[in-house]
């Protein structure tokens, strides 16, 4: 199944559910997920680190001269 078909049964399913503690169940996984870009965000690099990283990485390439 592909990604999108399960995002929409998984909309579908959820807009149908009366039971409250299934939703406090869903909500809980929701908050508790790791997938937070604001949080892998704020613990990315920053432009110069990066520049540094990348210049790392470039100069370790097998060149063949």
């Amino acid at each position: 199944m592909e990604v999108l078909e399960q995002k929409k049964e998984l909309v579908d399913w959820i807009s149908g559910l009366d039971n409250p503690a299934v939703l406090d169940a869903v909500y809980s996984i929701k908050e508790n997920s790791t997938l937070s870009f604001k949080e892998r965000f704020a613990k990315g690099l920053t432009v110069d680190e990066f520049k540094t990283e990348m210049k790392k990485r470039i100069q370790n390439y097998p060149n063949k001269k």
